[in-house]
């Protein structure tokens, strides 16, 4: 769940932005996972359902307290958002590759989402990353970054890319795993769509 405070744009929504990704996930084992997406959206007062996707996510055996690790998250369906009018069908391919040492963990995903309906068909890149610090056994505090390069064929100059960088604060309990962050644009008069940006993201463990 995410509020975000837009620029000033004619194209733009006006006010505030709601957004929400509802996600079910079910494993399988053996580092297996499948899911189901289904984001929606609020804007200058009108309810959208910004979409439908399904996923598969691999994670290869690993330490869980220490080392390097790898896997892929992959999506295909329908998906828009408030700032467009039309969305577009997709293949969203997503490499993950962590690292834990000592009390601190970085994650960095370089994705690519290949459109396979629209008028932009050219394949876009976009890069997350976070690198967080354990504070005690249940609480972590740390920054994430979420971009769009635009496409893979004609990167865009980094002041003109969408990227926004947040300090999270990331708890967990016994059933469930909380993630609050604060994300301010790194190109504000630039490709950045919003001024600020808050999130709560909550993981429910229901068996």
């Amino acid at each position: 769940m995410s509020v975000a405070k837009p620029k000033l744009m004619d194209e733009a929504p006006h006010g505030q932005v709601f957004q929400t990704l509802v996600e079910y996930g079910y494993g399988l084992g053996n580092g297996w996972s499948i899911g189901l997406e289904l984001p929606m959206s609020r804007a200058e007062g009108h309810d959208k359902l910004n979409g439908l996707k399904v996923e598969a996510q691999y994670v290869a055996e690993h330490n869980a307290h220490h080392g390097f690790y790898l896997g892929v998250r992959s999506d295909v369906g329908y998906s828009s958002s408030a700032y467009e009018s039309q969305g577009n069908n997709s293949i969203d391919i997503n490499p993950i590759f962590g690292y834990r040492w000592a009390t601190w963990h970085i994650v960095v995903n370089p994705s690519i989402e290949i459109p396979l309906s629209g008028l932009n068909k050219q394949t876009q890149f976009q890069l997350s990353a976070k690198l967080a610090r354990r504070i005690n056994g249940t609480t972590q505090l740390g920054l994430e970054y979420f971009s769009g390069w635009g496409a893979i064929s004609a990167i865009r100059p980094q002041r003109e890319r969408d990227e926004t960088i947040y300090w999270v604060w990331d708890e967990k309990f016994a059933s469930s795993r909380w993630n609050l962050g604060l994300g301010k644009p790194l190109n504000p008069s630039g490709g950045s769509v919003d001024k600020w940006v808050l999130k709560v993201g909550v993981n429910l463990d229901l068996d």
